[in-house]
Formats: structure tokens, sequence, C-alpha cells
């Protein structure tokens, strides 16, 4: 082999062992509450009905959950679908009629949703 060879090889050897342990010592990626608050009230509009649905922290998955009667709400802070957006993600459900709702804030989480039927 001659010299450009040789250190290109130690090069990339030196970048692949160093990614390596980039990814095996970081840190978990922790959970996040909105402003330390441990529990968010959350509006769902069903139609003409309003429920206010009340979602309590949960430090095991990192979101706050909530239910009430038929209503589901689930608030978390992360990537949705799209790589891009890293706001709050707020997702309501109605488990007998199956009317959803996601909605999205940058800074804060959305507290009032309206459901609409799912398609």
């Amino acid at each position: 082999m001659n010299k450009q060879t040789k250190l290109a090889i130690a090069v990339l050897a030196i970048f692949i062992v160093g990614m390596t342990l980039t990814v095996a010592f970081a840190e978990p990626a922790s959970a996040v509450k909105y402003k330390g608050k441990k529990s968010l009230t959350v509006t769902v509009k069903d139609g003409k009905k309003k429920v206010k649905v009340k979602c309590k922290y949960k430090r095991s998955t990192g979101d706050y959950q909530g239910k009430k009667g038929k209503y589901i709400v689930t608030v978390w802070k992360g990537p949705s679908q799209s790589p891009v957006f890293k706001g709050w993600n707020t997702v309501a459900k109605n488990t007998k009629t199956w009317k959803v709702c996601n909605k999205y804030g940058y800074k804060k989480p959305v507290t009032k949703v309206r459901l609409n039927r799912y398609q």
C-alpha cells in the first residue's frame, strides 16, 4: 500500500472510533416538562360539547397523558412525523366515534383542540 492509502485508512478508523464512542457515551434525551408543571388541562371541543381533560405528567414516557370518559389526550415535546418540527404535539381522540385531532405548538403546548371525523 502506498502512503496516501495508509493515511486515508487511519483517518477513517479514527473517525469510526470517534463516532462509536460519541454514540456509546451520549446522555439519553431527557423528557421535557412545560415550565416544570405536573399537569396540563386541555379543553376538547366535540361538536357542541366541551370537555376539560386533566393530563398528568408521566415520567416514564416523558409526556402528559389524560383520560376523561371516552376522551384521551396526550401532550409531548419532541419531533413529530416531520423531522423539522420539534415543538409541542397535542393529540386528542374520542374512542367511541373515532374523532381525532392533532395540533402542534412551537413554544407552548396547545390546550384547546377541536375534534374532527377521522377519514
